[in-house]
Formats: structure tokens, C-alpha cells, sequence
């Protein structure tokens, strides 16, 4: 389960999430995006990210910033760094966590938590201390 979840996150680093998805999520996955089911079936995730990657001007940008597996219960999970631009070109950041059930070596289940996006364009430039 350990190296699914490696080759899963290598995959969606260098831009191919829909190779990932297409690879380890189940035919029959759930997809939740705080506590509200959002997607059903590998087909509609895929569709769903399709438009999502063809709304984008340029590609988005994510990082793992951790994982875990606990492959006793199946569970792992994801903390993820997004980035892209918005509307008006505006850089934005998506701070969220995935939580997956595997199964069979796939992806049963996923849940996205996270509290919304950030407008980048609008955080205050750190200033250097005096010195």
C-alpha cells in the first residue's frame, strides 16, 4: 500500500492526476469534499478533473508536504499543497488533506478537507527585519 500511495503522489507531483486517478482509484470510488459526497465512480472523478485541468490557463502545481499509510486499517493520507492561478491571473493556494481507504490496491474512498482557497495576490510582502 505504501509504494500505491508513493507512485500515487509521484504521479499527481509531476502533473498527471489524471493518470493516477485513473490508475488507482476503483471503478466504484467515493469522493467527499468536506463530510458532502461530491463524485461517484471513477468515470465522473475523471470528467470532473478533466474540467477542472481544462478551466486552468496554465497547470496547477501540487506538492505532498506529508503522507502517512496505516495499512493495518487501509487508511492513508495526504496533505497537500496546491497551487494556481484564478481569475484575473491572480496566484492562489489550496492548503487540504486527503484521506483515502484502499482496497485491493486502489482507492475506495476519498475525503478532501479543507477551509478554502487563498488569494495569494492579496498577502502582505514580508518585509526584511531591520538590522
Amino acid at each position: 500500500m505504501a509504494a500505491n500511495l508513493h507512485e500515487f503522489i509521484q504521479l499527481c507531483e509531476k502533473g498527471q492526476t489524471l493518470e493516477a486517478m485513473a490508475r488507482f482509484y476503483a471503478e466504484d470510488v467515493v469522493v467527499f469534499e468536506n463530510h458532502e459526497l461530491a463524485r461517484a465512480g471513477r468515470e465522473a472523478c475523471l470528467a470532473f478533473e478533466r474540467e477542472a485541468i481544462a478551466r486552468l490557463k496554465e497547470p496547477a502545481t501540487l506538492r505532498a508536504k506529508a503522507s502517512a499509510v496505516d495499512a493495518q486499517s487501509g487508511v492513508a493520507f495526504i496533505q497537500w499543497l496546491i497551487r494556481f492561478l484564478g481569475d484575473e491571473d491572480r496566484p492562489m493556494r489550496l492548503d487540504e488533506v486527503a484521506v483515502q481507504r484502499w482496497a485491493g490496491g486502489r482507492i475506495v474512498e476519498e475525503r478532501f478537507y479543507y477551509e478554502g482557497m487563498i488569494d495569494e495576490g492579496d498577502e502582505e510582502p514580508q518585509s526584511a527585519a531591520p538590522g
